[in-house]
């Protein structure tokens, strides 16, 4: 009697496991065709942009690049504004960043203080611009009338503070134990340091995670440097590539358009060279930061 139950409890087991395993193979071939569906667009890419002009027309080019050329390359970093534009991008990204964890920490941790007193309008305050924005022709006046036009901040403040990042910092911020800020304070720490020294500490995922999002909010943006910036030599990398790829070629990159009339090169290796060039930076910072950015997205989405 006890042998047939214990074959019958085997059955169900074993269809669990069965079936588990017919799910494991199913997730794993959707997760390669989902990768193949997002990785081809930027192989192409790369490709299409290494290629010679009768590859590119008559439709060859796939995942590798044939009749390998970087003249594309070459043509891009002829331009004699590049490297100085790719310094104006990493001052205003890293200036944005630095003063976006800064200010939204200092404010998070206000909010997240139960003695504040302001703590309820505070939040109210921040809801409302959640909902409600100034515009573009407010904004621009704003930006003209504090004398920010034609400099970096007009692209480093707007974007220093913003009411959601204010929110999941104060989430984050009471998933810590309120017995370490008050262990702090018998000690006789202040505010402030225990702000930087126990709370930055204990948030590295979080500071990785909407570190990552300011600077590549501010590395793909050009429509406030299009607004704001109109003197070349502060403008970002983005609007000089904006150029390149609706002009193929600026002023310094005459013998482009030579060769594109001429068949020497396809006008796509020089626009494609220019999304290699914006993406590439990101791409190799990210690798460095990549398990932070995994875990703060995942307690920035459990704790609150």
């Amino acid at each position: 009697m006890s042998l047939r139950k214990t074959k019958k409890q085997a059955q169900p087991e074993n269809k669990i496991y069965i079936g588990s395993k017919i799910f494991d193979v199913f997730l794993i071939l959707f997760m390669l065709i989902l990768s193949v569906i997002f990785l081809y667009p930027f192989l192409n890419v790369v490709a299409t942009s290494l290629s010679s002009n009768r590859m590119i027309t008559t439709g060859q080019v796939t995942f590798f690049p044939k009749e390998i050329m970087v003249d594309g390359y070459k043509m891009l970093f002829k331009e004699q504004n590049i490297l100085g534009a790719y310094w104006n991008t990493i001052v205003i990204a890293v200036g944005t960043m630095v003063i976006s964890l800064s200010l939204t920490s200092l404010m998070a941790y206000v909010m997240m203080v139960p003695d504040f007193v302001l703590r309820k309008q505070l939040s109210v305050f921040l809801l409302i611009t959640m909902f409600f924005s100034g515009g573009t022709v407010p904004t621009y006046l704003l930006i003209q009338n504090l004398g920010l036009y034609n400099s970096w901040w007009s692209l480093i403040l707007p974007n220093a503070v913003t009411a959601y990042n204010v929110f999941v910092y104060r989430s984050f911020y009471k998933g810590i134990s309120p017995e370490i800020r008050g262990a702090a304070r018998i000690d006789g720490a202040g505010d402030l340091k225990i702000l930087t020294k126990i709370y930055v500490p204990l948030s590295k995922a979080l500071y990785a995670t909407f570190g990552l999002f300011s600077v590549v909010g501010v590395w793909n943006s050009y429509y406030e440097a299009l607004l704001y910036i109109k003197d070349p030599g502060k403008q970002p990398i983005q609007m000089l590539l904006r150029k390149i790829v609706f002009t193929s070629g600026t002023a310094n990159m005459a013998d482009s358009q030579q060769m594109i009339s001429n068949g020497a090169m396809n006008q796509l290796n020089v626009q494609y060279a220019c999304v290699i060039a914006t993406i590439g930076p990101i791409l190799l910072v990210y690798p460095f930061i990549q398990k932070y950015f995994a875990q703060g997205m995942q307690v920035g989405a459990v704790k609150g």
